[in-house]
C-alpha cells in the first residue's frame, strides 16, 4: 500500500478513529529511546491545549488536506 493510499483511509475514518490512531502512533513512536521524553510530553500538552481550544472555538484549525498539499510540495 502505497502512503498515499494510508492517507486516504485514514483521513476518510471519523475523527475520533483518527485521533485514536494518532495516539497509537505516537506511543509507538515514543518506544524509541532517541525521543526526549521531556519534549514528548511538551508537544502531548501542546497538542491537547489545542485540541480543547479548537472544541472551544477558541482557534480554527486547517484541513488537514491543506496541510499534507503544503508539505508535499515542499518536498
Amino acid at each position: 500500500m502505497r502512503l498515499e493510499q494510508l492517507e486516504a483511509e485514514v483521513m476518510a475514518l471519523p475523527k475520533d478513529s483518527q485521533a485514536l490512531l494518532l495516539a497509537r502512533l505516537l506511543a509507538y513512536l515514543g518506544q524509541n529511546d532517541d525521543i526526549d521524553r521531556e519534549v514528548a510530553n511538551v508537544w502531548i500538552q501542546e497538542a491537547q491545549l489545542r485540541d480543547r481550544a479548537m472544541d472551544e472555538d477558541r482557534i480554527t484549525g486547517i484541513p488537514a488536506e491543506q496541510v499534507f498539499q503544503k508539505l508535499r510540495e515542499s518536498l
